[in-house]
């Protein structure tokens, strides 16, 4: 029994033996991840504040893009005197520090003329020089257009910055690429840099064409002279009757007005078109003749055919009564009836 008592006795101690160090080990390891997990707790916590701190950070520097929006204003007036009117214009775009970007004038003096104007203007004034320019006749059509191009400008600049940031990656590149003495591989980045380059240029270029259609507004201005003139009224029976006369004559008017120039256009010309105006003539009347005498012929020619042909005897005692001078004589049993 004993041996058996010590057998028992020395695998027991041999367990805790064993045991022991296994769950000491496990309790240090235990402690000393305790303090590894809060380590990356508060590391993660705070790069998680840290990210979140950048992006509210990067929402407030990030303003809102102001509106773009390109104003287009059409105007058409009626004015007395076009002379007088037109130092006026050129006054009121001075004082809006406007120019004049075209001008076109039709018609002579002393008769209907057109002035027709665009003009670009700081968008401060573009109300001040449209009230002004209505100022100066009736105006007969006043429109105001405008474009909201914010989100195009939004999208060009965000263009713009990526392209750059190609084009950075792709000079590093090229360097790295000079430093390998890779004439190959030089040339292909070469291209490629020169493509992004142009790229670049347009967005650029559609940047600042928007940015100026935005500062500067613009205006189209026609002025109409019309010497007299009064605004059209509601029209009555007797306005219309004289209206409808008026645009007659006027038709009229015009119209012998065209013939008057014609002749005067075709009088420097005779010499050439008279000389084959009269042998046209010639030429025609005597194809007329000749038509009308063949005309002759033909009508003889039928008259001769349908001419009725008369018995023989008959004919022998009509010209023998006729030759003695006597009446003629009816035949034997009485006259014949007509056939």
């Amino acid at each position: 029994m004993l041996p058996n008592r010590m057998r028992i006795c020395v695998l027991c101690l041999g367990f805790a033996v064993v045991a022991c160090p296994v769950l000491g080990c496990g309790g240090a390891l235990k402690k000393s991840a305790a303090p590894d997990e809060a380590a990356y707790e508060v590391q993660n916590g705070a790069a998680g504040e840290k990210k979140e701190g950048a992006v509210d950070q990067a929402v407030v520097n990030a303003a809102p893009q102001a509106q773009m929006i390109i104003c287009t204003a059409t105007i058409d007036l009626v004015i007395n005197d076009l002379d007088a009117a037109a130092p006026v214009v050129d006054k009121l775009v001075a004082e809006q520090k406007g120019f004049v970007a075209k001008s076109e004038v039709k018609g002579d003096s002393g008769r209907r003329r057109t002035a027709s104007y665009t003009i670009r203007v700081p968008v401060g004034g573009f109300g001040a020089l449209k009230n002004g320019l209505l100022g100066l006749g009736v105006p007969e059509r006043n429109v105001v257009d405008t474009q909201d191009v914010t989100e195009e400008f939004v999208d060009v600049e965000a263009r713009i910055k990526n392209l750059k940031e190609q084009e950075d990656k792709l000079n590093e590149l090229l360097k790295e690429k000079r430093k390998e003495e890779k004439l190959e591989d030089v040339i292909k980045v070469s291209d490629r840099v020169f493509l992004v380059r142009g790229d670049i240029e347009r967005a650029q270029g559609r940047r600042n064409y928007l940015r100026n259609r935005v500062a500067l507004s613009t205006i189209n201005v026609t002025l109409r002279e019309v010497k007299d003139y009064k605004p059209p009224t509601a029209p009555t029976f007797g306005s219309r009757i004289r209206d409808t006369f008026g645009s007659s004559w006027d038709a009229l008017v015009d119209f012998g007005s065209g013939i008057v120039l014609v002749a005067v256009a075709l009088a420097p010309w005779t010499p050439l078109w008279l000389p084959v105006l009269v042998v046209t003539w010639a030429l025609l009347r005597r194809a007329r003749r000749a038509w009308n005498e063949e005309r002759a012929r033909e009508a003889a020619a039928q008259a001769k055919r349908e001419r009725p042909r008369r018995p023989r005897g008959t004919a022998e005692e009509s010209d023998a009564q006729t030759a003695g001078g006597g009446e003629p004589v009816d035949p034997p049993g009485g006259p014949q009836p007509a056939g």
